[in-house]
């Protein structure tokens, strides 16, 4: 029978090769512009956002169930065949699935002086509004509760293995504190930035042209560097 792990290994591949499935449609966008059919543009855009959700939520499991395996060895082995079995399902890839709702709704294919630009077009009265409701909601579930989950369990785990002895417990020592380096410095630059852009929209901060051009190429290059943890999860788990 399958280990808690294997199964959360299933589910982050699932999410991971998700997003491996959009990467030819982002490079023919980022080439020569987005040259497919509306409807691709949001189903590329959905299974972006899933992947986006699902991979980092998983990633809050797995601490979970390693924390429950290890500070409660004993009596641990059916709240994490639940979590592994059915939470998972309403704790990563049900709110995976509802944050694309944006992505059906406002995702579609515009004319941007001759280039076609697909992306999420708000209303025009109030696209700001949206932005900042939608970029606060992406902070919130893409970051700050995975990471509270994240960094909580693996800092009681750290705690325990600490206090024992044994090149096996070393080694789990060291292998969570490389699970939590690589996740924060994989993902937090990312959302750095985009709070940092989210601040502007909100107008608590001010940038000029040059600045604004600057800023959202770091988004850019970020956004690179948080979906190459994805190239790390085979390695990590």
């Amino acid at each position: 029978s399958r280990t808690m792990t294997d199964k959360y290994r299933l589910h982050l591949s699932v999410a991971d090769l998700l997003f491996v499935f959009t990467l030819p449609f982002w490079s023919v966008d980022a080439a020569i512009g987005w040259y497919f059919k509306e409807f691709l543009c949001k189903a590329v855009h959905v299974i972006y956002t899933v992947n986006l959700y699902s991979s980092v939520l998983i990633l809050a499991f797995i601490s979970l169930d390693r924390y429950l395996a290890i500070v409660h060895a004993t009596n641990s082995q059916g709240s994490r065949k639940l979590l592994a079995d059915k939470i998972v399902y309403v704790g990563v890839w049900l709110p995976a699935i509802l944050l694309t709702v944006p992505d059906v709704v406002f995702a579609s294919v515009s004319d941007i002086e001759g280039n076609f630009v697909c992306d999420r077009i708000y209303p025009v009265e109030n696209r700001e509004h949206w932005t900042i409701g939608f970029r606060f909601l992406h902070i919130t579930v893409g970051l700050v509760l995975p990471g509270l989950i994240i960094l909580t369990c693996y800092c009681v785990i750290i705690s325990k293995l600490s206090h024992s002895k044994g090149h096996q417990k070393r080694k789990a020592l060291k292998t969570t504190v490389i699970l939590i380096l690589a996740f924060f410095a994989c993902w937090l630059p990312y959302y750095i930035c985009l709070t940092i852009d989210t601040f502007g929209l909100l107008g608590l901060l001010k940038f000029d042209c040059y600045m604004d051009n600057m800023l959202h190429k770091w988004i850019s290059i970020t956004e690179a560097l948080a979906f190459f943890h994805c190239c790390l999860n085979p390695i990590l788990y």
